[in-house]
């Protein structure tokens, strides 16, 4: 068969064994994982994924992200004078990261300790995210808050507070 074509025995032998090769690698099924996710999701299977700009109208900019079970809502206020007398040579980011009292499915009251010490996390994490996006440089003496509020968490909160607040800050004025 491969003689016909004008191939050498040491390409016929190769191109067999490839053949071979690519046969196994296509019969063969592919590897299926056993465990499901706790959403339902399969492995190789994404959140659903939605995306809306302005939906406060007061805000400078704003935004609401679903991503899954997790809902997100984000404004941006300013840039506005910042309060203080000592001159900043550049502007000021600021995150606040609220959870809804619905946004867990416990009713422990110890969570709210939890909520409040994640929130502070949350906060933290949005502010480092979002700092290098905003040319902080080019706004002396100025602040520019971030509000988000986690109206409900089923995992991943941090990935969709920073795509809410990336959102918001595209749609800002």
């Amino acid at each position: 068969f491969f003689f016909a074509r004008g191939l050498s025995p040491v390409q016929t032998h190769m191109r067999r064994a490839a053949h071979k090769t690519l046969r196994l690698v296509l019969d063969e099924p592919p590897p299926v994982a056993d465990t499901a996710r706790c959403d339902g999701r399969g492995d190789a299977e994404l959140r659903r994924l939605l995306v809306r700009t302005g939906v406060l109208p007061k805000a400078s900019g704003s935004a609401y992200v679903e991503m899954g079970e997790t809902k997100v809502l984000c404004a941006i206020f300013g840039p506005q004078q910042a309060d203080g007398h000592d001159f900043l040579s550049h502007g000021r980011l600021e995150c606040t990261v609220k959870f809804s009292a619905f946004a867990r499915r416990t009713t422990d009251p110890a969570a709210a300790a939890t909520d409040a010490s994640a929130a502070a996390a949350l906060s933290a994490s949005l502010s480092a995210a979002l700092s290098g996006s905003i040319q902080l440089d080019q706004y002396p003496k100025s602040l520019i808050c971030v509000h988000a509020m986690v109206l409900q968490d089923g995992g991943g909160a941090l990935p969709a507070l920073v795509s809410c607040g990336s959102a918001a800050l595209a749609h800002a004025r």
